[in-house]
């Protein structure tokens, strides 16, 4: 079984085989078509992802559910899922099936701290690295893209450093983030957005929680594609 996450930045693919994982593949989501070659039946994808119904697919499920999924196979334990996209992110609480969605802006979400690395003109991937370098960080309110911008610009004229102003920022991502979060002890995050450490220093200061990462996070939807397929649809 297939699973194929055409997300608003990339595009993953993982190939299941009797519940393990035997392929998977990261791409820029506009270069989707590299991921289903011609070796790749169409009827054994399942596909999720904001593309999910314009991408060849036997069946296709909501990223929600293919988050549950994904997240259970590594920790069946968790109760919170955060799910940070590109363009929105998802708290999902398994305890009574409900789920909170911020896509109407960019604060909280991926989408910011690409603003804010652009703004640097530094790689989103060395944010997480600058942020570790320092124990305090500038103080940072907005997550408003504009008004964040015209923050960090304040911060760096009284005097702090670049990595102070990244640490700033990624706290007030955080406590953007733990205001959807209800009180909880097993939180998962997902999504490209946790590979920045720095994110996850921060989660980690913000709440009282033990928050777990499953190995290559960015996959997880992928992944719970499908394991749907192998359970519901091969069912």
């Amino acid at each position: 079984m297939i699973g194929l996450d055409v997300g608003s930045t990339t595009a993953k693919i993982v190939l299941l085989h009797e519940g393990n994982v035997t392929k998977s593949k990261v791409v820029p989501s506009h270069r989707w078509q590299e991921l289903v070659d011609a070796d790749i039946d169409e009827m054994q994808i399942i596909s999720t992802g904001y593309f999910r119904k314009k991408v060849p697919h036997r069946d296709a499920i909501t990223e929600i559910t293919a988050a549950i999924f994904g997240v259970k196979y590594h920790f069946p334990e968790t109760q919170m899922i955060v799910d940070i996209g590109g363009q929105d992110t998802k708290v999902i609480d398994l305890r009574n099936n409900s789920f909170l969605i911020n896509d109407k802006c960019s604060a909280g979400t991926g989408a910011f701290l690409e603003l804010a690395a652009h703004y640097f003109d530094i790689p989103v991937a060395s944010l997480g690295e600058l942020h570790n370098r320092v124990r305090e960080g500038a103080q940072i309110n907005n997550t408003c893209g504009v008004f964040a911008i015209s923050e960090m610009i304040s911060q760096l004229v009284k005097g702090y450093t670049m990595e102070e102003v990244v640490h700033g920022i990624h706290q007030a991502f955080a406590r953007r983030i733990s205001q959807m979060i209800p009180p909880t002890e097993k939180v998962t995050m997902i999504g490209g957005t946790v590979l920045n450490t720095g994110i996850l220093d921060a989660m980690n200061s913000i709440l009282n929680s033990k928050i777990k990462v499953p190995p290559e996070p960015q996959l997880i939807n992928a992944l719970g594609a499908a394991l749907y397929g192998e359970q519901k649809v091969l069912k």
